[in-house]
């Protein structure tokens, strides 16, 4: 679901990726667990705005039921009720708001098809009980795997709120295309899942953050910078990082001194043939614009990204 109905003092299904990705996938593209924790923090004390969901969370809110409600027709099994109450998990830890609930009182089996895809590969399986669906539109071309960041973990998190076996996740790609895939309970992923909130709940209650996982989340972590600290330890990583910074210096010269004996030998030739490389040097159009003002800023401080070495 695109517009959000848990709440954001508490973790939800739709971020529990953010958490589980960085733990145990290769990060998230748009979030890290630090930005969760200061979400749900100022959401605790009341001083959090979700803001506009824009254009794309819009059309996604408009397309969302017609999806939803085309599973059913695919697969056979009875019409979902469309956003059902939020669902806290078991424990308490988190929350899920659901795209649609379907439920099958009488087992119904599915076949896999080019439409309608089984997780693990199985040409057919039997649904029965609560099913969760979610409901994803995206730009992107369909791909073999659904990423983790783009439904099977919010899933597994919904199944874990209803006590499901089953959910399906429903993607739209480029406006044209859908796909319907089914997914089984997995009792590894929602173990850990589990205790990924029930760590994010009490980093919550005493804002304990987390350890950086990138400079942007470390200077937005660790705002303000006052006195000095004895870090005898950390002595080898600065002397690597000062010896890597010297040669990526030296790196960018070369590459300055090259591109400068290309281009000069090229003079105003587009392309030139290196032998087995072909060479561009293009000209980028700009279009005339107005003058524009800069608005007003209020002071502030913030952090900086980058370390200043200095041998002593």
């Amino acid at each position: 679901m695109v517009g959000k109905l848990s709440d954001d003092s508490r973790m939800s299904a739709s971020r529990i990726p953010v958490l589980y990705c960085w733990k145990y996938g290769e990060g998230h593209a748009y979030s890290t667990p630090n930005d969760e924790l200061r979400r749900s923090i100022a959401a605790a004390s009341g001083d959090y705005d979700r803001g506009d969901i824009g254009e794309p969370g819009i059309v996604g809110n408009l397309l969302e039921p017609a999806l939803v409600s085309s599973v059913s027709d695919a697969l056979g099994i009875p019409e979902p009720s469309m956003s059902p109450e939020v669902r806290a998990s078991e424990d308490g830890t988190f929350q899920a708001s659901l795209d649609g609930l379907s439920v099958c009182d009488t087992p119904v089996t599915v076949g896999a098809s080019e439409l309608v895809e089984i997780d693990d590969g199985e040409e057919s399986i039997t649904l029965s009980g609560p099913i969760p669906i979610e409901c994803k539109v995206t730009s992107d071309f369909r791909r073999d795997e659904i990423p983790l960041a783009r439904g099977p973990i919010q899933l597994q998190a919904q199944m874990m709120s209803v006590g499901a076996d089953f959910g399906i996740i429903v993607t739209l790609y480029r406006g044209i295309e859908r796909q319907i895939k089914i997914y089984r309970a997995d009792p590894e992923v929602q173990r850990r899942i589990s205790e990924l909130c029930a760590d994010f709940q009490q980093r919550v209650e005493s804002e304990n953050y987390y350890p950086p996982v990138s400079v942007d989340d470390a200077a937005k972590t660790h705002e303000s910078a006052q006195g000095e600290i004895d870090l005898p330890a950390a002595e080898g990583k600065v002397e690597r990082l000062d010896s890597l910074r010297q040669q990526q210096k030296d790196l960018e010269t070369e590459i300055n001194d090259l591109q400068t004996e290309i281009m000069t030998e090229m003079q105003e030739a587009e392309t030139a043939r290196c032998g087995g490389y072909l060479v561009k040097w293009p000209v980028r159009h700009y279009k005339a614009q107005p003058e524009k003002v800069t608005p007003a800023k209020d002071a502030r401080d913030v952090r900086l990204k980058s370390l200043q070495i200095k041998r002593v």
